[in-house]
């Protein structure tokens, strides 16, 4: 009884942190001070060439075409465990900091202090207060039931070791590994990567040293290990020499390393954060997160939002239940928008592509320049009667950055009044897409003035790719119909393809394309009217669409916003109870929603299934529809402004349902 207790008061704790801190993230109010200056980086912060990794290493693994694309395994792993023979144990929610005495003696021979690593995680555990003990042996290690255990970049490992975290791994408990992985043994010895591909189901196919650029970490939105940062969302990571980011396969990824603009180079691998969940042979769930960046990194980034991703990944390995607002509606987890840029008349040419549009399940949205309004309305209107979308591309194809106030206002007066006399009937809150993209503060704020409803940025407006609302003046109440900025933040097949073999161009396009959607963001894909693409590469392109039409919401740019500004009425939060976690729902406004948020719910263990028990009269409990292996989603279909509140009880799978 007394250790019951202690286990409840452990979950507990665990709640309360996991509360406080989504609250103060989303909030905009969390202690996001940078971690205390008594963390020291060591007296020898680069060590000798090849001391972590030997020279050439990666090039023999980038020989073989292989190893990039290849997907992680668990058959080895299973025959371990299956030696082991380890019975089912109660999982202890406990985070176990191992300080490998083999790491800490292979650290001390380059110069380097181990123990800065442990440091970093003692004072993050204990600013969240997180229930964690320092492990200081393998004989420790061996006898602890199952928790999570944190890895911190623990270089190397004696076969011991290795036997301990895969044991600890077949009863049942979760590992956080961090950067490089027992790649060496306790003579200093390398072992290579096969340890971390068997025991943490992270395969080592590269890193960052060749690539100059490649010194941003973009993060996966509403995964169940990095969701507190929006998709898409750049994070510098300082470029240490010897310190250097994995580039990593998985099954299952969450963040990519990339440059800043999130450039795509065929055959290279950018996952730099994989996590996964298997059951072991003696019948115990195991899951793991790896983090292919070491602490060197952390101590030098923005603390928030490593932090953030350090408590995503723990809160998923403690098996804590965890709700946030997807950001996007049911049934989607990604959104595309086609910006058909019209600088030219628009003749049936455009309405043929229009229909291309609309077979692969979507609309598009037609920036056009007023100018040629009048010669192209008869097409416009057979357009927009098939339900796409008209924007204002300027008056004219020029760009509007650094012209004065007056002279940027009187061209978009005239822009409107243009459009207007042309016979278009156009909305009163119609988007806006700068020629060339050209444009500054100034045109910014004239769009605010005259209550345009979106306007389309380029990739330097935000570090994410997801909509956000334009700036407003400190102290003012955002308004109900606040002007959206929607990031464009990939190319367009056309400029994919200007330079070099087309064939090759496209290729690239498709699979940043599929980049973005796997991190949940919204591409704004820009193409002319008149386009160059040839038949066979439309039909491609469309091909990709119409197949992901189910998962991606083909949407036109002021659906977009309209939705991001009907999100904003919805908030979630997820408290402790006596009995069951407590889901509460609020939803602000006078009107029912015209599209259905849903609220995606981390599950404690795969395959497992969600039930909700509405609370006093709330009424019956939402539909519930399975996202994944690994979370479930509350759809707030037909739910009338308020609050509501549901216990949530969590029923686990049968071991024939989750092997």
């Amino acid at each position: 009884m007394p250790h019951r207790r202690k286990l409840l008061r452990q979950r507990n704790v665990i709640a309360s942190c996991f509360l406080c801190f989504a609250l103060a993230l989303l909030q905009g109010c969390a202690d996001v001070r940078p971690l205390p200056s008594t963390v020291p980086i060591g007296s020898a912060a680069n060590p000798p060439a090849g001391f972590f990794v030997p020279a050439g290493i990666f090039n023999k693994l980038a020989s073989d075409p292989k190893q990039a694309s290849t997907p992680v395994t668990t058959e080895a792993t299973t025959t371990v465990v299956t030696i082991l023979g380890v019975s089912t144990t109660p999982f202890v929610p406990e985070v176990l900091l191992y300080a490998s005495p083999t790491t800490h003696a292979y650290f001390s021979a380059g110069g380097l202090d181990a123990k800065d690593n442990i440091r970093v995680w003692e004072v993050f555990l204990r600013k969240y207060k997180i229930p964690f003990r320092i492990v200081a042996s393998v004989e420790q290690l061996e006898k602890m039931l199952p928790g999570v255990l944190l890895l911190p970049s623990s270089v190397a490992l004696s076969e011991r070791e290795k036997q301990a975290v895969i044991g600890f791994r077949a009863k049942g408990g979760g590992v956080l590994a961090s950067w490089l992985t027992g790649v060496r043994n306790e003579s200093g010895e390398w072992r290579g990567f096969d340890f971390m591909e068997m025991a943490l189901d992270a395969k080592v196919v590269g890193n960052t040293e060749a690539d100059e650029e490649d010194n941003f970490m973009m993060t996966h939105g509403d995964s169940p290990v990095t969701h507190h940062l929006p998709a898409g969302l750049r994070i510098w990571l300082e470029r240490a020499k010897e310190w250097y980011p994995l580039r990593l396969v998985g099954r299952h990824p969450a963040a990519q390393v990339m440059d800043w603009s999130r450039t795509f180079v065929s055959g290279k691998p950018t996952t730099t954060i994989v996590f996964d969940e298997r059951r072991q042979s003696s019948g115990n769930p195991s899951r793991s997160v790896v983090l292919g960046y070491p602490e060197r990194l952390w101590l030098s980034a923005d603390p928030k939002l490593l932090e953030a991703i350090a408590h995503n990944a723990l809160m998923w390995l403690l098996r804590q239940p965890d709700a946030y607002i997807s950001a996007w509606p049911y049934p989607y987890a990604s959104a595309f928008v086609l910006a058909v840029d019209a600088a030219e008349i628009i003749d049936d040419n455009d309405l043929n592509f229009a229909k291309l549009v609309e077979n692969a399940g979507g609309r598009a949205t037609y920036y056009v320049l007023s100018g040629n309004a009048a010669k192209s309305a008869e097409v416009i209107k057979k357009i927009q009667a098939r339900g796409h979308e008209i924007g204002y591309l300027g008056d004219r194809f020029d760009g509007f950055k650094d012209q004065s106030s007056g002279v940027q206002a009187k061209r978009l007066d005239t822009m409107r009044k243009v459009m207007q006399d042309s016979g278009v009937n156009i909305a009163t809150d119609a988007g806006f897409h700068a020629p060339m993209e050209s444009y500054d503060k100034t045109t910014e704020k004239l769009l605010k003035e005259r209550a345009f409803g979106h306007y389309v940025a380029f990739m330097d407006a935000t570090d994410a790719r997801l909509p956000f609302f334009a700036p407003i003046e400190a102290g003012a109440v955002k308004p109900a119909s606040a002007m959206v900025v929607l990031p464009r933040t990939q190319n367009g097949p056309e400029d994919s393809m200007e330079e070099g073999d087309p064939e090759i161009g496209l290729k690239t396009f498709l699979n940043e394309f599929e980049l973005a959607e796997q991190m949940g963001g919204l591409s704004v894909v820009r193409i002319p009217n008149q386009t160059l693409l040839t038949k066979a590469q439309s039909a491609e392109i469309f091909r990709h669409l119409k197949a992901r039409r189910e998962r991606m919401w083909l949407a036109t740019a002021g659906q977009v916003a309209d939705w991001w500004r009907e999100r904003e009425r919805v908030s979630a939060r997820l408290e402790s109870g006596a009995v069951a976690p407590q889901l509460t729902v609020t939803i602000k406004g006078a009107t029912l929603m015209p599209q259905a948020a849903t609220v995606w719910v981390n599950l404690p263990e795969s395959a497992s299934s969600l039930r909700l028990v509405a609370r006093g009269s709330y009424g019956t409990a939402p539909k519930i529809v399975r996202v994944d292996a690994w979370r479930a989603a509350v759809v707030l279909e037909g739910l009338a402004p308020g609050e509501y509140h549901w216990d949530l009880y969590f029923d686990r799978p049968t071991t024939s349902a989750t092997q």
